[in-house]
Formats: structure tokens, sequence, C-alpha cells
């Protein structure tokens, strides 16, 4: 594998300590033929400096630098500086290599010098890294461009072979069984059998000692505590059992635990390989090795229960001292002690943590568990919060329900706690009251307790408290209907979100802003704001949860109405397979809503409107905004469908929305009425309108005008809508147009011309209305029988080349369905084959060239 790195500008080893990765190099490189073109150097401290040895490095091989180079510290590079190194290291004649071995690369500046110094040195140079964690290099670009070759732990590990090997240069011959059993228990890992090595060379019968070292007897234990923890001194004994207790013995906490010197001994039992070990990077930190861990811990309940219950309070009360919430917390629980774990969750503030990663972290984990039967408020607030994040409705309120009989137990700094956590879980869960104005008021009272005076250090270390309270008043105004409003609020929420950790109340903030542009009609805006929002939960891996389902339906309302289909249904079924944020009514409603506009591209108007039938009756009044939404939506398909009173019924109440005074202008039109159709049609026109019903409304006039035979009217009134929409690339309302409206645009060459944005969707042909766009030599020869409306749209799709199965997809209809679909088309066509039928309907100007 390092040999392939030949022509690859950067090689990493990356795995544990122990697994060989010194001991490969080395070889590597001795047996190189260009060793003469190699420098290496190893960082052994913590605090040594990056470039200075590198530097130092690239001399040696040769390559002229420039004096004063390198700043004193592990800063940044000088640009020019940075420069003149890459310039001197692509002018050398020869390809170098520098061997980087030890250093933790976790600074992002020195990581940015020298990813340019990579990038710019001419292909001269090629950088190999050694090292226990990953560098904050960006490794997914390397790897796309093919420029990094890797080598980790799953490559070190030992093959049954090898360990077989290892073990007969250690004086130890097994069975291969035996070399099997052994390898599975140590994963490969070159330390752990050479250590096993060492105790099965004390053994008469090595292979009978294999099955102790692998099997579930205890055997081992016994082993170990005969061989290792026994041969150890009463006081050494006593340390170890003592330390054992956290997953990591951190400055401090080893005092507390084992005295006042057992800093000193832990130090010298590294040394004597006592499994335990520093850990890399953080100095006077250890850790045990897992196995000789649970030994001692089990060793020290049996021995002395007691002084272990002491052991982890100790522990639990030194980590809530230094502000480590996550370890205080699963050590109070592990002796049951439930109230002192609620307590410190509650004071810490970290309620919006346990919000935030649905019951996914350590701090939830241990939490999980909290008896029924622990009254205190403070486990009922956790509990009331981890319901929360599970969407159990029933079970936030009776916990909040119980704080509050309680109100007045507690005073002081944790009363206040107490209060500030009741508060913020009021105002999530509120979020879907089925009164708005309660919710904002819960919102506001959240946000009240959060500034409290003399306590600011304590919420600023919390941002993602004001984040959530922020976008829970933004939600509360938003189904209220003030749209500006509940903006101002999810930019506060965002900017309260900025902290590495909330990243997805960040999303969900950005997700809801990009709601309201795509509302005003400002695609470009939400399209930005909605990837901005999903980019960061992608990175976090947590792409499957429903904090970016805000930010996903607003991409699916973008794509709907620039017309690809494909996208949108990508969008929507993607939020279908998430599980939705907590308590949050406002996608739900909103999915239901480009459902029903897909259907109706699709051709399914009775399916849109059962969907939204369904979708409409489950909103309750009281969300006004939502409520706006659907019933508009309701009336544009009634109005369809032919059924004008009802579509005026339906947005009955609405005087102000545009939308609805449009439905009514276009119903008042069907029955005839004139007067009230051209007062309505005024109204909708004003620039105070959003720009997607504005550009509906001169769609309508279009079509209003050609009916009357003013043909100049008419054109005037599309040029009004194609030029509002061109900035936003909004194609949907020239879709759903009536068909005088259609051809009157594709018959006008100039227009398809200066618009021609409006017949492609991502560099394809936009579906549907592509096939009205007229053909350069049309033919006379007559269709066999006339398309349906279906069978244009399937034409469409084999226009774009899509396969049946993918054409199944976009159109939400089985396999077979598409299949007869085509069979229809080639047979009124008159042609055997697709390609044909796709020539002979653009012959026949169904479908552009």
């Amino acid at each position: 594998m390092l040999d392939r790195g030949e022509t690859s500008p950067f090689v990493l080893l990356s795995a544990p300590a122990g697994t060989g990765k010194t001991a490969l190099l080395a070889d590597w490189v001795a047996e190189a033929e260009e060793q003469d073109r190699t420098a290496w150097i190893t960082f052994e401290g913590v605090d040594v400096a990056f470039w200075p040895g590198v530097v130092e490095c690239l001399k040696s091989l040769g390559v002229r630098l420039p004096p004063r180079a390198v700043p004193a510290g592990d800063g940044r590079l000088d640009r020019h500086v940075r420069r003149r190194i890459a310039e001197a290291v692509a002018s050398h004649p020869n390809r170098l290599t520098v061997v980087v071995d030890g250093y933790e690369l976790l600074s992002a500046e020195v990581a940015e010098d020298l990813d340019f110094l990579l990038r710019h040195s001419g292909h001269r140079l090629r950088m190999v890294m050694v090292t226990r964690a990953d560098p904050v290099l960006p490794l997914y670009r390397y790897r796309l461009d093919d420029k990094v070759v890797e080598v980790r732990m799953t490559d070190l590990a030992f093959t049954d072979e090898e360990a077989g090997e290892l073990l007969e240069r250690a004086g130890v011959t097994l069975a291969p069984e035996s070399v099997h059993a052994l390898n599975v228990r140590t994963r490969g890992w070159a330390a752990g059998l050479r250590f096993a090595a060492k105790l099965l060379l004390l053994r008469q019968h090595p292979d009978d000692a294999v099955a102790e070292i692998v099997g579930d007897t205890g055997n081992i234990a016994e082993y170990l505590v005969r061989e290792v923890l026994d041969a150890q001194s009463p006081e050494v004994r006593a340390l170890l059992l003592a330390t054992s207790i956290p997953e990591t013995i951190q400055p401090g906490l080893a005092e507390a635990l084992g005295g006042p010197s057992a800093a000193r001994v832990l130090a010298f039992l590294t040394r004597n390989n006592v499994f335990i070990e520093p850990v890399p990077g953080h100095r006077g930190f250890y850790r045990y090795h897992p196995f000789f861990r649970d030994l001692l811990r089990a060793e020290l309940a049996y021995e002395a229960p007691d002084e272990m219950r002491r052991l982890q309070r100790e522990a639990a009360e030194w980590f809530a001292r230094e502000g480590l919430i996550t370890s205080a917390v699963g050590h109070f629980a592990a002796i049951g002690a439930w109230e002192e774990a609620a307590t410190e969750v509650v004071d810490d503030l970290a309620v919006g943590q346990l919000l935030i990663d649905n019951g996914t972290s350590v701090l939830a984990r241990s939490l999980r568990s909290i008896p029924d039967e622990v009254a205190d408020p403070s486990a009922a607030l956790v509990r009331a919060t981890l319901a929360l994040g599970a969407g159990d409705r029933q079970g936030v309120t009776h916990e909040l329900a119980d704080v509050r009989t309680r109100s007045g137990e507690r005073s002081g700094s944790h009363g206040w706690a107490e209060n500030v956590t009741a508060r913020v879980l009021d105002a999530v869960r509120a979020r879907s009251s089925v009164n708005p104005s309660e919710a904002m008021v819960l919102a506001k009272a959240a946000e009240q307790a959060l500034e409290p005076q003399g306590s600011r250090s304590r919420i600023d270390s919390h941002p993602e408290l004001r984040a959530l309270v922020h976008t829970s008043m933004g939600m509360a105004a938003m189904r209220q209907g003030e749209l500006a409003k509940a903006d101002v609020m999810f930019k506060a929420g965002v900017a309260a979100s900025s902290e590495t950790g909330s990243e997805p109340i960040l999303a969900e903030g950005l997700g809801y802003r990009a709601l309201i542009a795509c509302h005003l009609g400002e695609l470009s805006r939400a399209a930005k704001l909605g990837a901005r929002a999903v980019g960061p939960i992608e990175d976090m891996g947590i792409g499957a949860t429903g904090w970016s389902s805000v930010a996903r339906t607003a991409l699916a309302w973008v794509e709907m109405e620039r017309y690809d289909l494909r996208a949108a249904a990508d969008h929507v079924r993607s939020v279908e397979q998430l599980e939705l944020a907590p308590m949050d009514p406002i996608p739900a409603a909103l999915q239901s809503l480009i459902r029903a506009r897909l259907q109706v591209a699709h051709g399914d108007r009775p399916g849109a409107l059962g969907g939204l039938e369904q979708a409409t009756a489950g909103v309750p009044e009281e969300d006004v905004w939502l409520s706006e939404q659907l019933r508009v939506e309701l009336a544009y398909l009634r109005v369809a469908a032919g059924e004008p009173a009802e579509a005026i019924l339906e947005v009955e109440g609405l005087d102000d929305d545009p939308g609805a005074t449009l439905v009514v202008g276009l119903a008042q039109s069907q029955l005839g009425d004139t007067d009230a159709a051209d007062a309505a049609l005024a109204s909708v026109l004003s620039p105070r309108t959003s720009t997607p019903t504005r550009v509906s409304g001169w769609l309508v006039e279009c079509a209003r005008r050609l009916r009357e035979g003013a043909p100049v009217r008419a054109h005037q009134a599309l040029r009004q809508a194609l030029g509002l929409a061109a900035p936003e690339r909004l194609r949907r309302p020239f879709h759903e147009a009536p068909a005088a409206v259609r051809q009157l645009l594709v018959r006008d060459v100039e227009l398809c011309a200066e618009y021609g944005w409006l017949f492609e969707v991502s560099g394809r042909p936009s579906q549907r209305l592509s096939a009205a766009k007229p053909s350069v030599t049309p033919s006379t020869g007559p269709v066999v029988e006339g398309l349906t409306e279906r069978e244009l749209e399937v034409l469409g799709h084999l226009a774009n080349l899509l396969s049946t199965e993918e054409i199944a997809s976009v159109m939400y209809i089985s396999v077979n369905t598409i299949r007869t679909h085509v069979r229809n088309i080639l047979r009124k066509l008159g042609v055997t084959r697709r390609n044909a039928a796709v020539r002979r309907a653009r012959e026949l100007q169904l479908l552009s060239q």
C-alpha cells in the first residue's frame, strides 16, 4: 500500500498505539531506493511546533528556503513565505519525501498551510504522516482526486498467518485453531499479540492457555489477578483498584481517588507495562487497557462494594466541580444516585443539549434509566426533557405538571435553574400547541427567564437555549401568519446557534427562513438557506434525523416551483424517511401541499384533491398560516375541477390573502361574474403581492385577454409574467397555465429564445411545457388518436432519455402502467420504437426539437 503512494502527495498511517505504524514505515524507508531523498522527523512533545521541524527536513534535502520563514510558535505561515516555500520545493530537481511521525495535526491553520504546500509543490513533495488521530486536512477532497494513500488499523491488523509467525518468533508454537482464537480476541492488534505471547511462554501447554485467554470462563481474570495484580505492592494494588473507576484518569482526579502520590505512581506504572498507557496529546492523562480496567472494577466491587460506591461518588463530584457534566452524571447513575445526577443536569442547564441529541448522547443514555419513583423536581424535569425529545407529549405534560406542584420547594441558584429549564421545556413543547398564541406566550416567558441578573455567564455558556426559544417564538409567529416577525426570530435563533454542537438548531432555523423565502417567491435565497441547513447535519453524520426536515421541505418547495419534478420528489421522499424534530407541525403540513402539487404535475388531480382535503382537516383553524396555505391550494384544485362555488367557500374569510383573492377571481370568472373577477385580478397584480401570485395573476390576465380576442394585451400580460418569473426561474405557473396561454408562448419564437430557461431544468428539457414547444419543421401528418395528458408526460420523459423504471419513480406510478402508456404512445403515433416516437412527436409539435 505504501508503494502505491509513490505518486501521491500525501500518505497517511493512522491507527492506535501498538499497531506497528512506525516499525512498518521504518522498514519501508530502509528498503526504498531513494533514501537520500527522504527526511524523517519524530514529534515526541505535545507542544512541539510543526513547521520548524518540517522546514529543517526540507533544508536537509537540499531545498533552498527563505530565511526566517517559520514562526517561532505553531502559528500560521506568512502568505508570501508560504508561497516561496512551495516554489522552492517545486523547483527542486527531484521528488522528495518527508516523514512526520507522532504529530497530531489538530490546528486548522497549520492544516491549511500544509494543504497549500501539498497542492502547490509541483508534484515534488510527498508527505508521509504517522499519527493516532486523523489530521484536520480535507481528506475527502484528496480521496476524490486520488491523491492520498491511507493505511489504517484494519490494514495493520495481523492475519492468522502473521499472528502465528509472531508467536513462533516469540517462542510460542500454537495449533492453527488456537492462533485463530487468540487473533479473534485481540483483533489482530500487534501489541496485544505480543503480550499474549509473554503470558503463553509461562505455560507448559500454551494451546490450553489460549482457551483461558479467549474464553468466557473467567480464567483470564483469575490469571491476571494472580500474575499482575497480586504481584504489586499493597499500596500500588489499592491505587490500581481506586483509579479504575473513571474511563480516563485526569490530573487532579488521580489524586482525588488515589491520594497525593497517585500521578507519580501512575507515570511509573506506564513504564512498567502494567496495562496502563498515557493518553496521546494530554499530559498527565492515563487510561487502562479495557480488559484490565474491567478486571479491576470487578475486583473492587467484590472486595469492597461500599468503597466502590464511595469512589464513584468521589469521581462524580470531582467531574461536577470541573464542569464535566456527562462524566459526573455517568458516575452518579452508576450508583443509582439519581437525584444528584438530575440536579447536575438542571444546574448545568443541559436541557438544550439533551433535546438536540435526540437521546443518542452518552449523557442521555446515562439518564434513560432514571426511575419514575424519584420524585425530585429536577428528576421530573430530566424525564420531561427525555420525553420531549422522544415526542412523548403526554409524558412531557405529566412531568411538567408535577414540577409545577413543587415549584416552591427550591430557592436560590438551583431554584432558578429549575425555573429556566421548565420554561424552556414549556416553550419547545408548545410548538405543537393547538393555540399558537399560547405558544408565543410560553416562548416569551422562556425568553424572559433567560435574562436574569447575575447569571448571564451560565446562560451565555448555553447558546442553544436561546436558539431553541427564539426558534419556538418564530414558529409561533409563523403559525399566526406574522412571517416578517417570524423571520426576525429565526434569524436570532440562527445567530445564537452558531456555536459547535448546536448544528441541529442552526439547521432548523435556516430551514424555517428558507420556507418563508419560498412563500415570498425568493427561490434562490431559499435554496441557499436550505443548502446551508442540510450541510452541517450531513457533516455530523446525522442526515437521517428530523432536524433537516424543515430545510428539505423548503428545498422540495423550491424544486417544485422550478418544476424539477424529480428533484422535488427526491426531497419529499427524504423527508418521509426522517423522524421529524420534536413537536413540529409545520413541515408535515407543507409536505402535504408539495405532494399535492407533484400529483397535479403528474395529472392526478383527484388524488391531490383528496390528500389536501385530509391534510386541511388535520390542521386546526388556530394555525392561521398553515390553514391558509392548504385552503388556498385546495381552492385552486376545486377551480381546476370545475367547482367554482366550492372554491369560494373554501377561502371564505381569507380576504387579506392575495392567493385567496386570485382563486376567488378565477371562480367568479367561471361563474360569469366579470366585474368581481376584474376587481380580484386588479388586487392580485399589486406590487405588494408575492412574486408567484403575481405571475399567476398575469397568466390569468393573459388567458382572459385571449378569450376576449385581444392578443396584443394577452401578449403583454404574458411578458409581464415572464419578466417577473425570470430572476427566480419560476416555472410551475407556466406549466399549470391554461392551454391557450401555453400555445401563445410556444408559438412565439422570439419569446422562446428570450426565455429559454423556461424550457430547461438543470440542463434538461423541462417536463411537459417542452411538449408544446414548436418544431422548426412541423409536419402535417395526423395523429391516429390524440394523446392523453398522462401519455404526453410519459412522452416528455422518453425524450429526456429516462428509463421505464425512472419514469415510474418520477410519476409515482407502477412500471407496468408506464409500459402500458408507452405501448399506447407507439400505437397512436404509428411507430414501433421509442426514439421514433420522439422524432414523430417533434414533427407533430408535441415536443420541442
